[in-house]
């Protein structure tokens, strides 16, 4: 069985969790990104491989700075040729639900983790691909809102139809395949109920004991916004999904959420709410909070 696991990302939201969650299946993991000097953009495959050097296995969480397809190929083809070099036995990584789907053909986003999914299986090892679904911390990436005290809050987000999942699960999930193995090469991970944005907010920040509003709304224009994939079923899983049946006001009370730094807040001074809500969802729109 795999002991050792290089987990590349291993300092970011999804990476972290998926140290600990190698730790509890009783595997050495190596937490491995920009910080310990493993840079898969400026990095060469020599560099990189001895990274790598007495890894059974390789985690990959990793997410493109920039987001664009050219940069996912080229460092998903790194990793590959550096994991071959190294003598790896199993390349894992994580990706996402119906990136592959034709309503989902302008999410430049998605586009690049379907380039790195292609870039991986080059590799000349057993490749595994966890293709998940958003988490429910998608929810405080998206949503824009203001607080109304004693009223709550009140806010917009993007029209969508997906089945969130927890992103302990998605870590276990990762450590699974990178221990055992993925004998299709391939699974797809959600959660137990489909639902709307809209409804993972309100439920989220209720199990919060914040009392929300959502108004529900498509995004016109700029970088794949509009576009049909978000409402018409391309987010959701296949038949042959795992489901694992934590929910959203369960996963909420593990982790003993207070409200998040860092998310926007509309009706500041001086500040436009449409523009606000649009900025905020641009910028944080497919990240490993689907990503995380």
């Amino acid at each position: 069985m795999t002991r050792r696991v290089a987990v590349v990302g291993g300092s970011g939201r999804l990476g972290a969790r998926v140290v600990r969650a190698l730790g509890e299946q009783g595997a050495s993991a190596v937490s491995l990104s920009r910080r310990t000097g493993f840079d898969l953009s400026r990095s060469g495959p020599d560099d990189l491989a001895r990274a790598l050097d007495g890894s059974d296995a390789v985690i990959d969480c990793s997410d493109a700075a920039d987001r664009s397809v050219a940069t996912f190929e080229a460092s998903a083809g790194r990793l590959a040729v550096a994991a071959g070099r190294a003598d790896v036995r199993q390349l894992v990584a994580v990706s996402i639900v119906g990136i592959d789907r034709p309503g989902l053909a302008r999410m430049g986003y998605y586009q690049g983790k379907l380039a790195q999914e292609r870039a991986l299986r080059a590799a000349a090892l057993p490749v595994g691909i966890v293709r998940t679904t958003q988490w429910y911390t998608f929810a405080d990436q998206v949503y824009a809102g203001v607080g109304l005290g004693r009223f709550g809050r009140v806010g917009v987000a993007p029209t969508m139809r997906m089945q969130p999942v927890s992103t302990d699960a998605v870590a276990a999930r990762l450590a699974r395949a990178a221990l055992e193995g993925l004998p299709d090469g391939r699974v797809e991970l959600a959660g137990p109920q489909p639902m709307s944005l809209a409804e993972l907010v309100r439920r989220l920040w209720r199990a919060r004991g914040v009392r929300v509003r959502v108004i529900q709304l498509t995004i016109p224009g700029g970088r794949g916004f509009g576009i049909p994939g978000f409402a018409d079923g391309s987010l959701l899983p296949g038949p042959d999904a795992e489901i694992d049946p934590t929910t959203v006001e369960e996963w909420a009370r593990t982790e003993h959420l207070s409200r998040p730094a860092g998310i926007q807040q509309l009706g500041e001074p001086g500040q436009d709410a449409w523009g606000s809500v649009r900025d905020t969802a641009l910028r944080n729109f497919g990240s490993d909070g689907r990503a995380g």
